[in-house]
Formats: C-alpha cells, sequence, structure tokens
C-alpha cells in the first residue's frame, strides 16, 4: 500500500505540485478558483490566519485535514469526517464492453456534470470542476446517468471523485464499471488511484474495498462561515 505523506494534506499538496496552475492565493492560504472547486488549505493543521486572509476566502469554502485557525468574525462548521482510501490491489484490466452501456467522455459538458452531481451528491461539483481531470460518463439518451472523474492531482497520485449515478440508475453497475476504466487509464500512465468518502458511507467504501482500495487515514472536514 503507497501512503505517500503528501496524502496527509491532500489539498495542499495538489495546489503546490500539479495543479499549481488551478490555484489561487488567499492570503496566507491558497484555494482552487471558485468556479474550478470550493476548496482551501494551508500547509498545517492548526496555522493561524488573520482577518485578511479570512476576508479573501470564498463564502462556503472547505477545508480538508489540515484546519487553520481564524480570526475574529470567522469560524470553521465541523463536517462529517472523510476517509481516505489508496489503491494496493493488482493492475485494472481494460474494461470491456457491456451490454448496451457506452461510456463517453465528457470533456465541455459541464452543465450535464453540474446537474447529475447536483441531484447525486450536492455541494462540491462547480462550472468548471470538469478541467480538473478527465472525466467519463454514461447517457441514457441525451440524459447523463452516471460519472466519474479526476479531482486532486499530486503528480503520480490522483484522486478519483465525482462517482455517482442518479437515483433512478444505480445498482445497474455503472459506478464500478467508470471507476474500472479511469483507474486503468491512471495505471496506465503510472499514477496511483485514490479517493475520498464519508466516514459514515459504509456501503461506498464496501464496493471501493472490493476495487481494492484500502483505508489509509480519516481526514477532518469542515466549512467556512462568516458570522
Amino acid at each position: 500500500m503507497i501512503d505517500d505523506t503528501r496524502l496527509e494534506n491532500p489539498i495542499w499538496a495538489a495546489l503546490t505540485s500539479a495543479q499549481a496552475h488551478l490555484a489561487t492565493g488567499m492570503g496566507d492560504a491558497q484555494g482552487y478558483r471558485p468556479e474550478v472547486a470550493p476548496f482551501a488549505a494551508v500547509p498545517h493543521d492548526g496555522m493561524a490566519l488573520d482577518a485578511a486572509s479570512c476576508a479573501k476566502l470564498p463564502p462556503d469554502v472547505f477545508f480538508l485535514a489540515a484546519l487553520p485557525a481564524l480570526a475574529d468574525g470567522f469560524e470553521l462548521a465541523p463536517l462529517g469526517g472523510v476517509t481516505q482510501m489508496v489503491y494496493s490491489g493488482a493492475p485494472i484490466a481494460a474494461p470491456g464492453a457491456a451490454d448496451g452501456v457506452e461510456v463517453l467522455s465528457l470533456e465541455g459538458c459541464d452543465e450535464d456534470m453540474v446537474a447529475l452531481t447536483d441531484a447525486a451528491f450536492p455541494g462540491y461539483f462547480r462550472r468548471r470542476t470538469g478541467i480538473m481531470g478527465r472525466y467519463i460518463g454514461i447517457r441514457d439518451g441525451v440524459r447523463l446517468v452516471a460519472m466519474c472523474g479526476e479531482r486532486m492531482d499530486l503528480g503520480n497520485l490522483r484522486e478519483l471523485s465525482a462517482i455517482c449515478t442518479h437515483p433512478e440508475y444505480r445498482g445497474r453497475g455503472y459506478a464500478d464499471l467508470l471507476m474500472r476504466h479511469t483507474m486503468h487509464a491512471m495505471q496506465q500512465q503510472g499514477v496511483v488511484p485514490f479517493l475520498h468518502v464519508g466516514a459514515a458511507n459504509l456501503r461506498a467504501q464496501a464496493l471501493y474495498k472490493s476495487l481494492g482500495f484500502v483505508i489509509t487515514r480519516e481526514l477532518k472536514h469542515a466549512r467556512l462561515k462568516a458570522h
């Protein structure tokens, strides 16, 4: 199992390496551009941010793992824990074609991806999240019903994200198929997949374990609130 120390603070690691081009300064913090992703990061847990830095943070931005100490007038609202998992299984074979299912590139399909994530797992996907990596999906006619993509990029480690299926289409194996396609492509590039899932979401964790992921740690998770 790979447990790189960069994964202890993955947003900061991504923003200061492979995704520096997507970063924007927020005082003493760094964050993704707001239209790309609602995440900010500091280099270590407990780092103090003064009022000027706090004022530069977008509303409702999220921190993961390393939580800052904020100036008066700002606070972090704790959210449920996030379980981090890293792939440690065998190489993933290229998935074969499934009956009646075509896996499609979602490049340029921003509105469709936002609509699906709003229905299946709202809160984190933004208008330009799709530029963070490669996103693929399955359609029923023109309707996007399942998707999977790449979010945080640390170079040789890359996060699987937006793994979601419309509630009306669950139970058909779409998530499994799309994950295998994405993981195979990552491994062909010499990249190790990792992911984050709600600590209470034991059903999803069981799926990921069946695919070869192992738990590395549970991360703190909080949202900025201004008084």
